[in-house]
């Protein structure tokens, strides 16, 4: 008869048993766990995590103005932009996205749609917001508003369970990366889009010579009613023609008065 040692007994009682749930990802249907849950931070992490957000920052700032930019022929390194502008920018194109995944990883709800209702109805009184404000142009809100669901999905996910394993933290991070890309880019070609797009003006501009196309001559001065304001700076003006596919850079001292 064989017979089992009770040291043996017990050392097998004491192995953890692992099953095929151990390592499944948050069942949509349970419980949905707070992604910051436990977490605590201290003045190092809290400076980490600041420094982060303005790299990330003026990374999206500059990406908006040179794409803004790009899209009337002008190349932003001579423009003189400031940091305060690249910052300003830059956290404008961020707010939306980055206030939908602060909502989304705190969601309130034990369910997975609870919670998406809940990140549904804030995007739905920003949208409302920005329009009514007319804080950006259309199809700008309509990217942020993309944007920020694919943000929101990716943080549902995690708060899932999904991305524990290397491959799938490598594609969270892929998307993650791709967002931040994307958005700046079509954001600031899309605003840029609209400001071309406009039948009318009310700028007027008068210069002392014929600089630019559609002068209109009266007593040795030259009036221009047709032109869009793309940037001032303390030395330049930067003009676009309606209708025109290219800007015009004139100096200020060329220049009589701008009525805006």
């Amino acid at each position: 008869m064989i017979t089992t040692s009770s040291r043996s007994k017990a050392s097998s009682s004491n192995l953890p048993i692992s099953t095929p749930d151990a390592d499944a990802p948050t069942d949509p249907a349970g419980p949905l766990p707070d992604l910051l849950a436990g977490l605590r931070l201290g003045a190092r992490e809290v400076l980490a995590a600041a420094a982060v957000l303005v790299v990330v920052d003026v990374f999206v700032g500059w990406s908006y103005l040179a794409s803004y930019f790009q899209y009337f022929r002008i190349p932003a390194e001579g423009l003189g932009l400031t940091m305060p502008e690249v910052l300003g920018h830059g956290l404008r194109t961020l707010l939306v996205p980055l206030s939908v995944i602060a909502v989304a990883a705190v969601a309130p709800g034990r369910r997975l749609r609870a919670a998406a209702i809940a990140v549904g109805a804030y995007l739905l009184f920003l949208a409302l917001a920005v329009l009514v404000n007319h804080w950006a142009s259309v199809g700008a809100v309509i990217v942020q508003l993309a944007a920020s669901v694919a943000a929101a999905g990716i943080v549902f996910g995690l708060r899932m369970g999904i991305g524990r394993k290397p491959y799938q933290g490598l594609l969270v991070g892929a998307a993650g990366l791709l967002l931040l890309i994307s958005i700046p880019v079509a954001t600031g070609t899309l605003d840029a889009a609209q400001l071309a797009g406009s039948k009318s003006t009310t700028l007027q501009v008068v210069t002392r010579s014929p600089l630019l196309p559609s002068a209109l001559p009266a007593s040795g001065q030259y009036t221009y009613t047709n032109y869009l304001l793309v940037r001032e700076n303390e030395t330049r003006v930067w003009l676009f023609r309606i209708g025109d596919r290219y800007a015009y850079s004139i100096s200020k001292s060329d220049i009589v008065y701008i009525r805006y």
